[in-house]
Protein backbone atom coordinates (compact mmCIF):
# COMPACT_ATOMS: atom_id res chain seq x y z
CA UNK A 1 0.00 0.00 0.00
CA UNK A 2 1.44 3.44 -0.94
CA UNK A 3 2.49 5.64 1.98
CA UNK A 4 -0.21 8.22 1.24
CA UNK A 5 -2.92 5.63 1.85
CA UNK A 6 -1.25 4.65 5.11
CA UNK A 7 -1.42 8.30 6.16
CA UNK A 8 -5.14 8.42 5.31
CA UNK A 9 -5.75 5.30 7.36
CA UNK A 10 -3.90 6.74 10.34
CA UNK A 11 -5.76 10.07 10.17
CA UNK A 12 -9.21 8.50 9.75
CA UNK A 13 -8.55 6.01 12.56
CA UNK A 14 -7.96 9.00 14.81
CA UNK A 15 -11.08 10.83 13.63
CA UNK A 16 -13.31 7.75 13.89
CA UNK A 17 -12.18 7.06 17.47
CA UNK A 18 -14.42 9.88 18.76
CA UNK A 19 -16.72 10.73 15.84
CA UNK A 20 -19.62 8.84 14.30
CA UNK A 21 -18.85 8.38 10.59
CA UNK A 22 -22.12 6.67 9.79
CA UNK A 23 -23.04 3.24 8.52
CA UNK A 24 -21.86 3.28 4.91
CA UNK A 25 -18.50 2.28 3.49
CA UNK A 26 -16.38 5.32 2.62
CA UNK A 27 -13.86 4.96 -0.19
CA UNK A 28 -10.67 6.98 -0.44
CA UNK A 29 -8.89 7.42 -3.75
CA UNK A 30 -5.73 9.31 -4.70
CA UNK A 31 -5.39 10.79 -8.18
CA UNK A 32 -3.03 12.86 -10.27
CA UNK A 33 -4.83 16.21 -9.92
CA UNK A 34 -6.00 19.10 -12.07
CA UNK A 35 -2.48 19.97 -13.26
CA UNK A 36 -2.69 16.79 -15.34
CA UNK A 37 -6.00 17.91 -16.82
CA UNK A 38 -4.78 21.38 -17.77
CA UNK A 39 -1.54 20.08 -19.25
CA UNK A 40 -3.43 17.38 -21.17
CA UNK A 41 -5.55 20.13 -22.73
CA UNK A 42 -2.48 22.21 -23.63
CA UNK A 43 -0.74 19.19 -25.11
CA UNK A 44 -3.76 18.31 -27.25
CA UNK A 45 -4.42 14.99 -25.51
CA UNK A 46 -8.08 15.81 -24.91
CA UNK A 47 -10.66 18.56 -25.01
CA UNK A 48 -11.79 20.36 -21.86
CA UNK A 49 -14.95 18.34 -21.14
CA UNK A 50 -13.21 14.99 -21.64
CA UNK A 51 -10.06 15.63 -19.61
CA UNK A 52 -11.22 14.43 -16.20
CA UNK A 53 -9.68 11.11 -17.16
CA UNK A 54 -6.22 12.65 -16.79
CA UNK A 55 -7.11 14.40 -13.53
CA UNK A 56 -8.16 11.07 -11.98
CA UNK A 57 -5.30 8.94 -13.31
CA UNK A 58 -3.84 6.50 -10.81
CA UNK A 59 -0.47 8.10 -9.93
CA UNK A 60 0.97 4.76 -8.79
CA UNK A 61 0.85 3.09 -12.21
CA UNK A 62 3.14 3.29 -15.21
CA UNK A 63 1.69 4.42 -18.53
CA UNK A 64 2.58 4.24 -22.19
CA UNK A 65 3.07 7.42 -24.19
CA UNK A 66 -0.02 9.05 -25.64
CA UNK A 67 0.51 10.99 -28.89
CA UNK A 68 4.22 11.08 -28.08
CA UNK A 69 3.67 12.58 -24.61
CA UNK A 70 5.42 10.90 -21.68
CA UNK A 71 2.51 10.45 -19.23
CA UNK A 72 4.82 9.25 -16.45
CA UNK A 73 6.83 12.48 -16.65
CA UNK A 74 3.59 14.45 -16.61
CA UNK A 75 2.56 12.61 -13.42
CA UNK A 76 5.83 13.62 -11.78
CA UNK A 77 5.24 17.26 -12.69
CA UNK A 78 1.65 17.10 -11.39
CA UNK A 79 2.92 15.74 -8.08
CA UNK A 80 5.35 18.65 -7.80
CA UNK A 81 3.15 21.54 -8.99
CA UNK A 82 -0.50 20.63 -8.36
CA UNK A 83 -0.89 21.60 -4.68
CA UNK A 84 -3.86 20.88 -2.37
CA UNK A 85 -6.95 19.40 -3.98
CA UNK A 86 -9.80 17.26 -2.59
CA UNK A 87 -13.48 16.58 -3.15
CA UNK A 88 -16.22 14.19 -2.03
CA UNK A 89 -18.69 12.48 -4.32
CA UNK A 90 -20.78 9.31 -4.18
CA UNK A 91 -19.20 8.10 -0.91
CA UNK A 92 -15.70 8.68 -2.30
CA UNK A 93 -13.16 11.05 -0.77
CA UNK A 94 -10.70 11.91 -3.51
CA UNK A 95 -7.36 13.66 -2.94
CA UNK A 96 -4.56 14.56 -5.31
CA UNK A 97 -1.23 12.94 -4.54
CA UNK A 98 0.29 16.42 -4.45
CA UNK A 99 -1.91 17.25 -1.44
CA UNK A 100 0.29 15.00 0.70
CA UNK A 101 3.45 16.69 -0.57
CA UNK A 102 2.06 20.15 0.23
CA UNK A 103 0.93 19.27 3.74
CA UNK A 104 4.19 17.34 4.31
CA UNK A 105 4.33 16.42 8.02
CA UNK A 106 1.26 18.50 8.91
CA UNK A 107 -1.03 15.50 9.40
CA UNK A 108 -3.24 17.58 11.69
CA UNK A 109 -3.90 19.92 8.76
CA UNK A 110 -4.54 16.92 6.51
CA UNK A 111 -7.08 15.81 9.11
CA UNK A 112 -8.97 19.07 8.54
CA UNK A 113 -9.35 18.58 4.81
CA UNK A 114 -10.26 14.90 5.20
CA UNK A 115 -12.77 15.83 7.93
CA UNK A 116 -14.26 18.46 5.62
CA UNK A 117 -14.82 15.92 2.82
CA UNK A 118 -16.09 13.30 5.27
CA UNK A 119 -18.68 15.83 6.44
CA UNK A 120 -20.11 16.11 2.93
CA UNK A 121 -20.62 12.33 2.87
CA UNK A 122 -21.65 11.59 6.46
CA UNK A 123 -24.22 14.38 6.60
CA UNK A 124 -25.62 13.77 3.09
CA UNK A 125 -24.93 17.30 1.90
CA UNK A 126 -25.95 16.73 -1.71
CA UNK A 127 -29.54 15.65 -0.98
CA UNK A 128 -29.91 18.36 1.68
CA UNK A 129 -28.83 21.01 -0.82
CA UNK A 130 -31.17 19.56 -3.44
CA UNK A 131 -34.16 19.69 -1.07
CA UNK A 132 -33.32 23.24 0.05
CA UNK A 133 -32.94 24.33 -3.55
CA UNK A 134 -36.35 22.91 -4.44
CA UNK A 135 -38.03 24.54 -1.43
CA UNK A 136 -36.39 27.94 -1.91
CA UNK A 137 -37.08 27.99 -5.62
CA UNK A 138 -40.75 27.21 -5.01
CA UNK A 139 -40.97 30.06 -2.47
CA UNK A 140 -39.42 32.50 -4.93
CA UNK A 141 -41.73 31.38 -7.73
CA UNK A 142 -44.80 31.70 -5.49
CA UNK A 143 -43.73 35.08 -4.16
CA UNK A 144 -43.02 36.48 -7.62
CA UNK A 145 -45.88 34.81 -9.44
CA UNK A 146 -46.82 37.05 -12.30
CA UNK A 147 -43.84 39.34 -11.74
CA UNK A 148 -41.38 37.18 -13.68
CA UNK A 149 -43.27 37.77 -16.90
CA UNK A 150 -41.44 40.03 -19.31
CA UNK A 151 -43.31 42.25 -21.74
CA UNK A 152 -43.13 40.92 -25.26
CA UNK A 153 -45.32 40.93 -28.29
CA UNK A 154 -44.37 37.31 -28.95
CA UNK A 155 -45.58 34.81 -26.28
CA UNK A 156 -42.85 32.27 -27.12
CA UNK A 157 -40.15 34.90 -26.64
CA UNK A 158 -41.72 35.81 -23.33
CA UNK A 159 -41.70 32.16 -22.19
CA UNK A 160 -38.03 31.82 -23.09
CA UNK A 161 -37.13 34.99 -21.21
CA UNK A 162 -39.03 33.85 -18.12
CA UNK A 163 -37.30 30.44 -18.30
CA UNK A 164 -33.90 32.14 -18.58
CA UNK A 165 -34.72 34.32 -15.57
CA UNK A 166 -35.74 31.30 -13.50
CA UNK A 167 -32.56 29.46 -14.55
CA UNK A 168 -30.52 32.49 -13.46
CA UNK A 169 -32.25 32.53 -10.07
CA UNK A 170 -31.74 28.78 -9.71
CA UNK A 171 -28.03 29.03 -10.45
CA UNK A 172 -27.65 31.80 -7.88
CA UNK A 173 -29.46 29.72 -5.27
CA UNK A 174 -27.31 26.66 -6.04
CA UNK A 175 -24.14 28.68 -5.51
CA UNK A 176 -25.49 30.19 -2.28
CA UNK A 177 -26.43 26.78 -0.88
CA UNK A 178 -23.08 25.33 -1.94
CA UNK A 179 -21.22 28.10 -0.10
CA UNK A 180 -23.36 27.45 2.97
CA UNK A 181 -22.57 23.73 2.73
CA UNK A 182 -18.83 24.42 2.52
CA UNK A 183 -18.89 26.47 5.72
CA UNK A 184 -20.91 23.77 7.51
CA UNK A 185 -18.32 21.21 6.38
CA UNK A 186 -15.56 23.49 7.75
CA UNK A 187 -17.33 23.55 11.10
CA UNK A 188 -17.89 19.80 11.16
CA UNK A 189 -14.25 19.20 10.32
CA UNK A 190 -13.11 21.41 13.19
CA UNK A 191 -15.55 19.59 15.47
CA UNK A 192 -14.15 16.20 14.45
CA UNK A 193 -10.59 17.22 15.23
CA UNK A 194 -11.47 18.92 18.51
CA UNK A 195 -13.35 15.76 19.55
CA UNK A 196 -10.18 13.67 19.21
CA UNK A 197 -7.97 16.06 21.14
CA UNK A 198 -6.48 18.49 18.62
CA UNK A 199 -6.25 22.17 19.64
CA UNK A 200 -9.35 24.23 18.77
CA UNK A 201 -7.35 26.46 16.43
CA UNK A 202 -6.03 23.59 14.28
CA UNK A 203 -8.48 23.96 11.39
CA UNK A 204 -8.39 27.76 11.60
CA UNK A 205 -4.64 27.61 11.09
CA UNK A 206 -5.08 25.02 8.33
CA UNK A 207 -7.51 27.28 6.49
CA UNK A 208 -5.01 30.13 6.49
CA UNK A 209 -2.32 27.72 5.31
CA UNK A 210 -4.53 26.58 2.41
CA UNK A 211 -5.52 30.16 1.56
CA UNK A 212 -1.85 31.12 1.24
CA UNK A 213 -0.89 28.02 -0.74
CA UNK A 214 -3.83 28.17 -3.14
CA UNK A 215 -4.07 31.98 -3.34
CA UNK A 216 -7.69 31.89 -2.16
CA UNK A 217 -9.70 35.07 -2.84
CA UNK A 218 -10.30 37.15 0.28
CA UNK A 219 -13.84 38.19 -0.68
CA UNK A 220 -16.74 35.93 -1.61
CA UNK A 221 -17.69 35.81 -5.29
CA UNK A 222 -21.47 35.38 -5.50
CA UNK A 223 -21.02 33.33 -8.68
CA UNK A 224 -18.71 30.88 -6.89
CA UNK A 225 -19.61 27.62 -5.15
CA UNK A 226 -17.08 28.36 -2.37
CA UNK A 227 -16.94 31.29 0.08
CA UNK A 228 -14.00 33.66 0.17
CA UNK A 229 -11.36 33.42 2.90
CA UNK A 230 -12.73 36.23 5.09
CA UNK A 231 -16.29 34.84 5.23
CA UNK A 232 -15.03 31.33 5.72
CA UNK A 233 -12.61 32.12 8.53
CA UNK A 234 -15.20 34.25 10.36
CA UNK A 235 -17.77 31.45 10.19
CA UNK A 236 -15.25 28.96 11.59
CA UNK A 237 -14.14 31.33 14.35
CA UNK A 238 -17.74 31.81 15.46
CA UNK A 239 -18.38 28.08 15.50
CA UNK A 240 -15.24 27.24 17.50
CA UNK A 241 -16.00 29.95 20.08
CA UNK A 242 -19.36 28.33 20.83
CA UNK A 243 -18.52 24.65 20.43
CA UNK A 244 -18.68 22.51 23.59
CA UNK A 245 -16.94 19.19 23.16
CA UNK A 246 -18.43 17.68 26.33
CA UNK A 247 -22.01 18.13 25.12
CA UNK A 248 -21.21 16.59 21.75
CA UNK A 249 -19.49 13.49 23.11
CA UNK A 250 -21.90 12.57 25.90
CA UNK A 251 -24.05 10.53 23.49
CA UNK A 252 -21.20 9.13 21.39
CA UNK A 253 -21.14 5.32 21.18
CA UNK A 254 -17.75 3.79 20.24
CA UNK A 255 -17.79 1.35 17.32
CA UNK A 256 -15.40 -0.77 15.29
CA UNK A 257 -14.36 -0.58 11.66
CA UNK A 258 -12.14 -2.37 9.19
CA UNK A 259 -10.01 -1.34 6.21
CA UNK A 260 -9.48 -2.92 2.81
CA UNK A 261 -7.20 -1.79 0.00
CA UNK A 262 -7.76 -2.56 -3.67
CA UNK A 263 -4.64 -1.80 -5.69
CA UNK A 264 -6.33 -2.38 -9.05
CA UNK A 265 -9.17 0.06 -8.31
CA UNK A 266 -6.82 2.44 -6.46
CA UNK A 267 -9.10 2.70 -3.42
CA UNK A 268 -8.84 2.31 0.33
CA UNK A 269 -12.17 1.43 1.94
CA UNK A 270 -13.28 2.36 5.46
CA UNK A 271 -16.06 -0.01 6.61
CA UNK A 272 -17.90 0.68 9.88
CA UNK A 273 -18.73 -2.53 11.75
CA UNK A 274 -21.90 -2.22 13.81
CA UNK A 275 -23.38 -5.39 15.24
Amino acid sequence: MPKEYKIIRKVVNKIASNNDLGLRDIRFSIGSGSYMKFEAIDLGLCQNDTCWYFRNLDPYKKYKKIKGVNINELLKQAYLYNGIEAYAWNDVVWLSKSTFLTYARKTDYLGCIIGHELSHIVFNDYIKQSIKLSENLKKIKDKNKGKLAIDSEKPKDNEEKVKDKIDEIKEGLKNELSRESEMIADNNSAKMLINVGFPKETCLNEMTFVAEKSQMDADTDLESTHPGYLERIKSLQNFIAKYDKSNELKDFEPYKWKWSYDRKLNILIFSPQRF
